[in-house]
């Protein structure tokens, strides 16, 4: 919801994309899906959900970079997500993805490292942009080439949502939905 404000505030076209998996928590009403295709339709934005069922489960069973501490496999998880984002993006003749990660917020697949791995295994190296974080990792495509403006971008870091939650008030965004994310296979 954030990112998405931020970069609505440059004038970028966008479609607002849900994921789901069999593992998700987010499909009821009030979590994530339902959320997303609110958050669309205030903004007048198209919303699209893509279910990323099948593919999920081969990766919960051989996962190539690992679980978390319980049966989460993050790190493919995303992979997987910016793979199908990116053939969902290019069907569209859309030029980049924007998305709502902060780096550091997420142990196993919000960290610098994994943040660039992912890009690089999902085929979209320089084209993700992370508007909440983007001051802190190295400048993107729609960014060199002057479709973003870097500096109406943020440089928010680490696990905490104070910064989130201040900026939902400056938006005077309401109800911050999902803060927090969730996946049944992390609890």
């Amino acid at each position: 919801a954030l990112a998405t404000r931020v970069v609505l505030e440059q004038e970028i076209e966008m479609v607002v994309v849900n994921f789901s998996s069999p593992f998700c928590l987010c499909n009821k009403r009030g979590g994530c899906k339902f959320e997303a295709k609110n958050l669309a339709e205030s903004f007048g934005l198209e919303f699209k959900a893509i279910s990323v069922f099948d593919e999920f489960i081969e990766i919960v069973k051989n996962p190539k970079h690992g679980y978390g501490s319980n049966l989460n496999p993050c790190i493919d998880c995303r992979i997987l997500m910016f793979k199908t984002a990116k053939k969902f993006m290019e069907g569209i003749g859309a030029s980049f993805i924007i998305t709502g990660e902060v780096v550091g917020q997420r142990p196993m697949s919000q960290q610098r490292h994994t943040l660039r791995l992912i890009e690089k295994e999902s085929g979209l190296e320089g084209l993700i942009l992370r508007p909440l974080s983007a001051k802190l990792l190295p400048e993107t495509i729609p960014e060199i080439k002057g479709w973003v403006k870097r500096e109406k971008l943020l440089a928010i870091n680490g696990r905490g949502r104070k910064e989130q939650i201040a900026l939902v008030e400056e938006f005077n965004m309401g109800n911050y939905p999902c803060p927090s994310g969730g996946c049944l296979l992390t609890d």
